[in-house]
């Protein structure tokens, strides 16, 4: 129903109903609806933007362990990267390179979501980021990075290595 009236498909184009219904679905745990719950906030698509409701979202999102349907996967590491990015540029949300290193470091869990092109981008992006970091935020940032998530990262072996 979401989509129906997001797209006007058989309904009338209704943002507001798209959203609840998106709302709904998000709270039931769908990575796809939760995506859509995050642009929402962000965007004030259907819903008053709310940067704190974003974050809170993404984070869930964030948190999700990666299916093998890629496409749903795409949306958990997509988001995953976003925090980064956002933690370490300062955009929309507070500047913060430890938090950037920590989502950094979840992204690279499924990292395979990505062209292998990107991936490569995406570990210069980790390498720069680590040299504005103490010695101390890199030691603590896998266990900091795994309290976040919930349970232990896995790949980190490969931090550096893009994979096919």
């Amino acid at each position: 129903m979401m989509m129906a009236y997001g797209n006007g498909d058989g309904v009338e184009q209704d943002y507001n109903k798209a959203f609840k219904f998106g709302l709904k679905c998000a709270e039931n745990g769908d990575g796809t609806c939760m995506w859509n719950v995050v642009n929402c906030y962000y965007s004030g698509m259907g819903v008053e933007k709310n940067m704190d409701k974003m974050l809170d979202w993404a984070t869930r999102l964030g948190k999700l362990k990666n299916p093998e349907d890629l496409a749903k996967s795409g949306y958990i590491s997509s988001v995953r990267l976003q925090l980064a990015q956002m933690y370490r540029d300062g955009i929309d949300l507070e500047k913060d390179l430890f938090k950037s290193y920590q989502w950094f470091l979840i992204y690279n869990e499924f990292k395979k979501d990505f062209a292998y092109i990107r991936q490569q981008q995406i570990i210069e992006e980790i390498q720069e980021l680590e040299t504005k970091l103490t010695s101390d935020q890199k030691a603590n940032g896998q266990k900091e990075a795994e309290n976040l998530l919930g349970r232990p990262l896995r790949n980190i072996e490969n931090l550096y290595k893009a994979e096919l």
